[in-house]
């Protein structure tokens, strides 16, 4: 699906968009013009969705499970057409990839938003919001849903864990949700559990005055509904990789045939 073709562009350009000889060239050029599509791009990826949802059974199978990287209005216009009948529904998940970058966008927005309330949690101080620690904690959560596949409880024990840890100091060590045992991540249960004295927490990025601004952004991110859609721990890598390798073949900026362009959509 298109709304744009190259073609017609070339040729307002060169004859004049209003002219009478741009009007000729059309009537000739309407039947193999690309646009195939008017109206928003969100509705032409919905329209495109539901294409491919509806030829499946040509083939002998159905899709079942959408992968979102977080935009549900495919997933909730499928469902409105009830592409298999009204007794099956489709699923969505959500790539673990996407979902982890939300922690580190939410953390970027509150920065700005205390901010403008007077309040500095970013800076370059120790236990800052800065953006190294930014990026140290989206990176905890994503290994907490990573590491806990198929297990919504322990993905939020996990994502909790990494959160306490962080703002853990030696006079407040909050390494209750850490895993225990000798293999623990944390340095602290794990020097307990080898029967040592746990080391100084010379690296805590976070301080706890800070836990009350950023613990509404954990609880969602945290909650069952969201973990339950990562319970499997899928990205779109694959996906986007197989489409830039199917793409790399066409040049999107050169006048392509349509046969190409169809080749490249099956």
């Amino acid at each position: 699906m298109s709304k744009r073709c190259i073609e017609c562009e070339h040729a307002k350009s060169g004859l004049g968009e209003n002219s009478a000889e741009f009007h000729v060239w059309y009537e000739g050029h309407i039947s193999s013009c690309a646009i195939n599509r008017v109206g928003s791009s969100c509705a032409m990826e919905q329209e495109a969705a539901l294409k491919l949802w509806q030829r499946s059974e040509d083939s002998g199978f159905r899709y079942t499970t959408l992968l979102s990287d977080g935009d549900a209005k495919t997933y909730q216009y499928l469902n409105i057409k009830e592409v298999y009948g009204p007794e099956i529904k489709i699923k969505i998940e959500d790539c673990i990839n996407h979902v982890s970058k939300r922690l580190g966008t939410s953390l970027r927005k509150a920065v700005k938003e205390w901010w403008a309330r007077g309040v500095s949690l970013g800076g370059k101080s120790r236990g800052s919001l800065k953006e190294e620690t930014i990026k140290k904690l989206s990176q905890y959560y994503q290994n907490a849903i990573h590491w806990n596949k198929g297990d919504v409880e322990a993905m939020k024990t996990a994502i909790y864990a990494t959160l306490f840890h962080s703002i853990s100091t030696d006079q407040k060590p909050q390494h209750f949700k850490c895993p225990t045992g000798k293999d623990s991540w944390c340095f602290f249960q794990a020097a307990l559990a080898r029967g040592e004295v746990p080391g100084p927490h010379v690296k805590t990025p976070l301080k706890e005055t800070h836990l009350a601004k950023i613990m509404p952004i954990y609880q969602i991110l945290a909650s069952n509904e969201l973990l339950q859609r990562c319970i499997r721990c899928v990205t779109q890598n694959a996906n986007e990789s197989l489409h830039s390798i199917i793409w790399g073949k066409m040049f999107k900026r050169n006048v392509s045939d349509t046969a190409s362009s169809n080749y490249c959509c099956l």
